[in-house]
Parts: structure tokens; C-alpha cells; sequence
């Protein structure tokens, strides 16, 4: 049998089941191989295309699933309309209310699981490129990560032990590895620019989603952060007092003014908001590491010349 059309039927095995699959049922309806259905399914995996996990209760895991499987939700609950799946050139704007977005939502809360290896919980807020890792404010966001882990979020997505999910301003939580999924990678206007009526609206709506994503999946994890600022970090602020008001623990909303700040780095002195404080998160991360982490990290920082400042600012905002 040919990679390629391997490969579709695992696609076409997953679209049809009734819910997430393990490798022995997916080699035994393929007609594949178990090693090569393990070797395709890593491949998928790693393209966004399936997500792994432990996705059910009544079996061991690892599971796994369609990433895009709740646009076949979305489909059938907007009354016939066609939606398009990842990548499609023309896709329609996606409100906070409509269809897709809910659909994707109930997803994230119902079927996903974050990936098994990803030990902290880093939110990340929204921006304007699409897909957002590509955006330079999440450059920097990243480097706080890569600096203290050891592996960029994004690029080294299967080793970094830190998972990235966006506060995606029309959406709510959008995981890293589904950024390229509709409607995460449709640009939306940023609740900075929302009139503030509009926006009265829209926050409980997304700090809502969010607190679920924590509860969700809080077992998952075992520390949580967020970067956020102004209205971004305000809708986080809201999240955080729900999620613990249904039991989860209360986590720290970085950055800080008057925390810590990039002074310079190498021989470059940083000029926008994210350049000058990515150092907060990166010291926040690099506090939840044992000392051989903590040294490395460390080390590593050193041999990017970064200098900055103490700060004076408490720890929880």
C-alpha cells in the first residue's frame, strides 16, 4: 500500500469513528500494520492534522482524534452551510457568537486533550498575523519560553514541555497546534479597538471560555501562566477568579510595569513592549524548574548577553 493513500484512510477511519481511536483499532480497520500505522499517525500528529491524547475513559490511551473533527459539528449545527476546513483561501469572518466558534469551543472543552508531555500551561494573548506564532509579539512571548525550556513552543512544538494557547479575541482559547485550524486562523478585530460597550459584552464571554479551558483540563498541567496586557490581561484577570471559584488554583498574569524589563541583549537595545518584557515570563517559567533546569536556563541567557532590570513589583497581579 502507498504512503499516501495509507495515510488517507487512517484520515478517513478517524472522520467516520464514532469517537477517538487507539493504534491497535486503527491498524485493525485500516488493514495497516501496526509500526506503520504508528510511524503515519506520528506524522499526522506533528502536521496538526490529529491530535493525541488521552482522549477516553473507557480504555488506555494514547487515543487519537481528528484536530479539525469539530468542523463536521459546526457543519451539521449551521443548518447546511459550508464550512471551510484548515487552510481554504476564502473563509468567512467568525464572530464570538456564531456557529464555527462555539462549535470549536465545545470541542476544546469536550474531546481535546492537551498533549501528554506538556507539564505547564502558558497563555498567550492574541494578535493580529495569522498564524500566530508567525506574529513578532509572540516572537518574543516565545523566546521567554525557548530561553527558559530549552525548545521554542512552536518550532520544537514536540519537546518543549510548555503548551501555548492563545486568547484569541473572537474565540477564547486556541491551542498552539490548532492555530491553523478555521476559525483560529481567521483574523478578527482586537478587543483593544472594540468600542467599549462591545466589549462590556464580549469579556465575560471570553474570560467564560477560558476559565472552562482551566478547569477543563487543570489535571493536565502543573503550573499555569498568562501574558497578557491591558484588555487582554483584564479578560484574564476575570478568568482566573472563575476557574477558582470552581476549584482551580490561582496562577500569576504576567507582565508586571514595574516588574523586570530587558535592558539589553547582545548589542541590541529592545524597543517594543514585548521585547523589553518577555524576561518576566522567562523567570516565571524558569521558577517552576528543578536546579539543573534552573542552570541551564540560566546559561543560556547569559550567552544571549541579556541584561535587565530587578523590578519591584509583586509577584501575583
Amino acid at each position: 500500500m502507498k504512503r499516501n493513500e495509507a495515510r488517507s484512510r487512517l484520515i478517513s477511519a478517524l472522520a467516520d469513528a464514532d469517537g477517538p481511536l487507539t493504534i491497535d483499532e486503527l491498524a485493525a480497520e485500516c488493514a495497516i500494520a501496526r509500526d506503520a500505522t504508528l510511524l503515519l499517525i506520528g506524522e499526522l500528529v506533528r502536521e496538526n492534522m490529529v491530535v493525541e491524547g488521552e482522549l477516553r475513559a473507557d480504555r488506555p490511551g494514547p487515543h487519537y482524534g481528528l484536530g479539525s473533527r469539530w468542523i463536521r459539528e459546526a457543519e451539521r449545527r449551521s443548518a447546511g452551510d459550508r464550512i471551510p476546513s484548515q487552510r481554504t483561501s476564502t473563509r468567512p469572518r467568525a464572530s464570538i457568537e456564531s456557529e464555527p466558534v462555539i462549535a470549536f469551543h465545545n470541542y476544546l472543552i469536550s474531546e481535546y486533550a492537551p498533549p501528554r508531555d506538556k507539564r505547564f500551561l502558558v497563555f498567550f494573548q492574541c494578535c493580529v498575523r495569522r498564524p500566530y506564532s508567525a506574529s513578532p509579539s509572540h516572537g518574543s512571548m516565545r523566546r521567554a519560553v525557548s530561553v527558559a525550556t530549552g525548545y521554542d513552543p512552536s518550532r520544537d512544538f514536540e519537546r518543549c514541555s510548555a503548551h501555548v494557547v492563545v486568547l484569541a479575541d473572537h474565540i477564547g482559547p486556541v491551542p498552539y497546534e490548532l492555530e491553523d485550524v478555521y476559525p483560529a486562523n481567521v483574523r478578527a478585530p482586537s478587543i483593544k479597538w472594540l468600542k467599549p460597550q462591545y466589549y462590556e459584552y464580549v469579556k465575560p464571554i471570553l474570560a467564560e471560555r477560558v476559565a472552562e479551558y482551566v478547569v477543563a483540563h487543570r489535571d493536565r498541567y502543573d503550573r499555569i501562566a498568562a501574558f497578557c496586557e491591558g484588555r487582554y490581561g483584564e479578560v484574564m484577570i476575570e478568568a482566573r477568579g472563575v476557574a477558582a471559584d470552581r476549584g482551580a488554583k490561582e496562577f500569576p498574569i504576567l507582565p508586571l510595569l514595574d516588574g523586570p524589563r530587558v535592558i539589553r541583549m547582545g548589542k541590541s537595545i529592545p524597543r517594543t513592549y514585548w521585547q523589553k518584557y518577555w524576561i518576566q515570563l522567562y523567570l516565571e517559567i524558569v521558577s517552576w524548574l528543578d536546579s539543573a533546569g534552573r542552570d541551564r536556563a540560566q546559561a543560556r541567557l547569559a550567552a544571549m548577553g541579556v541584561e535587565h532590570s530587578a523590578g519591584d513589583a509583586e509577584p501575583m497581579r
